[in-house]
């Protein structure tokens, strides 16, 4: 073993100083991190820190996305479908696609096409119906009140004309007591009369009177006797005309009675015409306006000034039915709005008076909702009303002005109405971190300003 230790290698201490040092300068640059990993690492480090700073400090402005379409405010200011009131045929067009028009032109005329208004004088002769009803009607009436005064008449009549036959009738039954009276005196008087004949003929016989007294108190007897008859004759007479009287009271008031039941009947039957002249004048007058309205319906106007667009395609001599659309007319709108939704969840931060940043497709925009300031090509908005109900789906709609303290809104040529709309609703600025951390853990935004600044 020693003898191989001691054996020459054949290198001498110069090349074992030099092999050693090469071998370390080796080692120290396997252990030396490049430029480019070093310049790497500081660039991480450097941009780590400057996130940081900006996580930490940079502003951030909640906001809530939604979406909708440019309109109008009021509901007299968009666009109207104008509808067929009449089922008919296309007489004339008198307007074309784009024509700018004013409230009152007229746009289309129509032939009425329902067989009960299709007679081209059926307003004329409705009219002469009408007028032939009136006259009949008038006539019912003028004789209906004729009725009523010869009533009134024979009402008098009948207070004049009873009480003077009750009062005839009241002096018949007089006079038939009086008769009755004297039946009852001549009565007496025969009694009377036929006593005396026979006392006289009992002292005739006696010879205490003599023959011609006798004889005058028979001749008394017997005109005692026709006197009776008389007065019997009279009793009766005067009964007969006490009956007569009475029956013809009773006949009187029969006879005014009749006629008087007969015009009252008269005067209903008069009433009765006017009344049905009166029904068939409604029914006409209804029948006249419905022909007036639909001749009015056959010609249509523009009910507001603007822009007719999306005209039918129909020609003339073509039919339309009722409620067919015949056109659109797009109004020259000043209160221009925005009809945004939002989801259900962002509902509640929906408040009336809240900023609004909006983008109208068509119009360049850089659209920055963290920083609204900064975003280009937008119009600014505010929250007018908020729907209290939801669209059946869980949206709510809600309606944005134009801010007066941000610049106007595009004029109508160039943004129209229809046109889509982005929106975001400006709601709280928080630290870049905050809205991390909040969208991490899945919170909403705050429906409050609350300073996280501090």
């Amino acid at each position: 073993m020693l003898g191989l230790v001691d054996q020459p290698t054949g290198l001498d201490d110069i090349q074992v100083d030099h092999l050693a040092a090469s071998t370390r300068l080796q080692s120290w640059q396997a252990v030396q991190i490049p430029d480019r990993l070093r310049f790497s690492a500081w660039l991480a480090v450097t941009l780590l820190l400057v996130v940081a700073l900006i996580i930490a400090f940079v502003p951030w402005t909640q906001t809530i996305t939604t979406t909708g379409q440019l309109s109008a405010y009021s509901p007299y200011e968009r666009p109207q479908d104008i509808e067929a009131q009449i089922t008919g045929r296309i007489r004339k067009w008198h307007v074309y696609e784009g024509v700018r028009v004013k409230q009152g032109d007229l746009l289309l005329e129509l032939d009425d096409w329902d067989p009960l208004f299709m007679a081209p004088d059926l307003l004329p002769l409705l009219e002469q119906s009408k007028s032939a009803l009136e006259l009949n009607r008038k006539a019912a009436l003028d004789r209906a009140d004729q009725l009523e005064k010869r009533i009134k008449e024979m009402q008098n009549l009948v207070k004049a004309a009873v009480p003077s036959a009750e009062a005839r009738v009241v002096e018949a039954e007089n006079k038939v007591r009086e008769a009755e009276q004297r039946v009852a005196a001549a009565k007496i008087a025969v009694d009377t009369a036929e006593l005396n004949v026979g006392r006289h003929k009992q002292l005739a016989e006696r010879g205490l009177v003599s023959q011609r007294e006798l004889e005058l108190t028979i001749l008394a007897a017997i005109g005692s006797k026709a006197e009776l008859q008389g007065a019997e004759a009279g009793q009766q007479a005067a009964q007969q005309g006490m009956r007569a009287l009475s029956f013809g009271r009773d006949q009187i008031s029969a006879d005014v009675l009749q006629r008087l039941l007969d015009a009252e009947a008269s005067r209903a039957g008069a009433l009765a015409d006017a009344a049905r002249a009166t029904d068939q004048l409604a029914a006409l007058a209804l029948r006249l306006s419905n022909a007036t309205q639909r001749r009015i319906a056959s010609r249509i106007y523009a009910p507001i000034d603007g822009t007719l667009v999306r005209m039918a395609e129909v020609g003339p001599g073509e039919t339309v039915r009722q409620g067919d659309k015949i056109v659109r007319i797009s109004p020259l709108s000043a209160d221009k709005a925005a009809e945004l939704w939002a989801d259900g969840l962002d509902s509640p931060l929906l408040n009336v008076g809240r900023k609004v940043r909006l983008l109208f497709f068509g119009i360049p925009a850089i659209p920055l909702p963290a920083w609204p300031e900064l975003m280009a090509g937008t119009y600014g908005g505010v929250i007018k009303v908020v729907d209290q109900v939801d669209d059946g789906k869980g949206n709510f709609r809600f309606w944005v002005v134009p801010d007066p303290e941000d610049r106007p809104w595009p004029e109508q040529s160039h943004v129209r109405q229809g046109t889509k709309v982005m929106g975001w609703v400006i709601l709280n600025r928080v630290p870049l971190w905050y809205e991390l951390w909040r969208r991490v853990n899945l919170f909403p935004p705050r429906s409050r300003q609350r300073s996280l600044w501090r």
